[in-house]
């Protein structure tokens, strides 16, 4: 037994040793001549415990298994990052809104991207980063195809990116002339949809305008098919998509007679709906007749002369604004307002002495009226 070890032993064969000599090494710089020395001594006595067959094996096992080890521990870490993102710092000049943009102006004009852009500026950038995808191309529903024909501009503009989610972040670094952060990600348009959309409700909810008009958008355009699909897609509550889709279908009259669309608020989509289907031309009037007041009316007060309606007697006689013409061209309106009062609109201002001629002549017509009245039949 021990003559074969020793055979196979034997055929194990050794770099031939080279002498101490050999094995110096210059010094580094800034290195003193006897740390080198040192390290030249430590080189022989590792020789000297390789010079057997054991030994090497020994030794080059050691060294394996500090290899492994380390693979080990490098493998672990990368698996950290798995699946995560690069961010990257972009010219926010190359980045813009997607055809699915939600946020309307006046969303930048409020206290809260005031107090956004305020924070962006102190750190010199936005500390979370957005999301961006590459743009698509030709014959996409996004920037590529936006809504407007936009395109040809996007392309001679150089845009590279447009905005899955942080379009408040974006602009205010816009604005600021910083670089934005962002992660770069190439998503389908159902995939860019959602994650736009619960990436709003996570942060700054859009206005239940903004988000009606977002999901009107998305059916529009054939994303989804049905608004219980796209509920399912999105993971919100059916009634809701119905009430926000309520009030981005109102009559762009009813929604001007607000001050900002951003007022107009999901409890008020069911009245609201109401009273288009009972009386759609006297919704729209009534919108009308807000908008032209100068009186500054809470949202709520407008809300309430939306779906006030109009009193019977008046109701059937104010369908269309009646027209008042001289020689055959139209110089006055007579109409109703959101509370049933007749009005008199004309197409000019007029003079001190004409308005008083006009009430002369109201009041000569009331009183006619009011004799007119009494004689009976």
């Amino acid at each position: 037994m021990a003559k074969r070890l020793l055979e196979k032993a034997g055929l194990i064969h050794l770099p031939p040793a080279q002498p101490a000599s050999a094995l110096a090494v210059a010094p580094a710089p800034g290195k003193a001549p006897g740390l080198v020395a040192d390290a030249a001594g430590a080189g022989d006595a590792d020789a000297s415990r390789a010079k057997t067959a054991p030994g090497s094996m020994l030794q080059f096992m050691t060294a394996q298994s500090a290899a492994v080890r380390e693979a080990e521990s490098l493998r672990e870490r990368l698996a950290g990052f798995d699946g995560a993102l690069p961010v990257r710092r972009l010219d926010p000049q190359l980045v813009r809104a997607s055809g699915w943009a939600n946020r309307h102006e006046d969303s930048y004009r409020d206290a809260d991207f005031l107090a956004l852009k305020a924070d962006i500026a102190a750190a010199g950038g936005n500390v979370q980063p957005i999301k961006v995808r590459p743009r698509p191309a030709a014959g996409g529903v996004g920037l590529s195809n936006p809504p407007g024909g936009q395109a040809a501009a996007a392309e001679a503009a150089g845009v590279l990116y447009e905005i899955v989610f942080g379009h408040r972040r974006h602009r205010a670094c816009l604005e600021l002339g910083l670089p934005v952060s962002a992660m770069v990600e190439d998503l389908a348009e159902q995939q860019m949809f959602v994650q736009m959309e619960r990436e709003n409700r996570a942060r700054k909810d859009l206005s239940a305008w903004e988000q009606g008009m977002m999901y009107a958008r998305a059916l529009d355009q054939g994303l989804y098919p049905s608004n219980r699909q796209l509920a399912s897609a999105i993971g919100r509550d059916l009634g809701d998509i119905g009430k926000a889709l309520s009030l981005a279908r109102l009559p762009l009259a009813v929604v001007q007679a607000f001050a900002s669309p951003l007022d107009l608020q999901y409890r008020w989509a069911k009245p609201l709906g109401d009273a288009q289907q009972r009386d759609p031309e006297g919704l729209v009037r009534r919108g009308r007749a807000l908008k032209t007041q100068l009186d500054k009316r809470s949202p709520k007060q407008i809300f309430e002369a939306l779906v006030a309606s109009a009193p019977a007697s008046s109701r059937s006689a104010a369908l269309s604004d009646i027209p008042v013409r001289v020689a055959g061209k139209a110089v006055a309106l007579v109409g109703t307002d959101a509370q049933g009062h007749t009005q008199v609109r004309f197409a000019k201002a007029l003079k001190t002495e004409q308005r008083l001629a006009l009430a002369l002549a109201l009041e000569q017509f009331l009183a006619g009226q009011g004799r007119a009245g009494q004689a009976g039949p």
